[in-house]
């Protein structure tokens, strides 16, 4: 059940990521041999496929200065825009300048939502995760091992608000991709949510 109060629409059946597209795109990202020149590779074929998002991204996980925040970031970027393609293929249409500033819009105004209300129980990636489930597992388990304490116990040394950037970046990666997706019958999700 959707919640009352959300900026954030709910995800129609037919645009959510199915697990075996993120495994493949996890597996064409991380395959044997560099890794880093893999996602250099696949962050400019993002950024091909998408011009407007690639570049939004880029001037999002560029800057940041602790590498694990920044390897993650683009990783991460690469691997859900892989998981559409490979999910949607031709469907996934582009993410122009104005719908990705509608979606950064409608997803400031729903965390401000939730900030303003002291009973609310889910956060604004819950609602992400409510629509894009298997998408969202991959992202946090990701997070999650990003953020594990070393082999002696020790908290890893990395920058969480860095960390916290990338992470919000790439969940208004997903609400975009989700929103230019054309239906089986050909309609935009945009269109059909609004």
């Amino acid at each position: 059940m959707w919640p009352a109060r959300a900026a954030i629409r709910p995800i129609a059946g037919w645009a959510m990521v199915p697990p075996e597209a993120i495994a493949s795109a996890e597996a064409e990202v991380s395959d044997d041999g560099d890794l880093e020149a893999h996602v250099m590779e696949g962050f400019a074929a993002l950024e091909r496929a998408q011009p407007a998002l690639g570049r939004w991204l880029r001037s999002v996980i560029e800057p940041v200065r602790d590498d694990t925040a920044q390897a993650l970031g683009y990783f991460l970027a690469i691997v859900v825009h892989r998981a559409f393609g490979g999910a949607f293929g031709a469907r996934v249409r582009r993410v122009d300048d104005d719908a990705l500033a509608s979606v950064q819009a409608t997803f400031e105004w729903d965390e401000e939502l939730r900030r303003g209300d002291a009973d609310e129980v889910l956060e604004s990636d819950d609602l992400v995760a409510i629509g894009q489930p298997h998408l969202m597992a991959f992202v946090r388990e990701q997070l999650e091992a990003a953020l594990e304490p070393d082999e002696d116990g020790d908290p890893v040394d990395v920058d969480l608000e860095a960390v916290a950037g990338v992470y919000r970046a790439v969940l208004i990666e997903i609400l975009a991709l989700g929103q230019v997706l054309t239906s089986p019958k050909g309609e935009r999700a945009r269109d059909l949510l609004a």
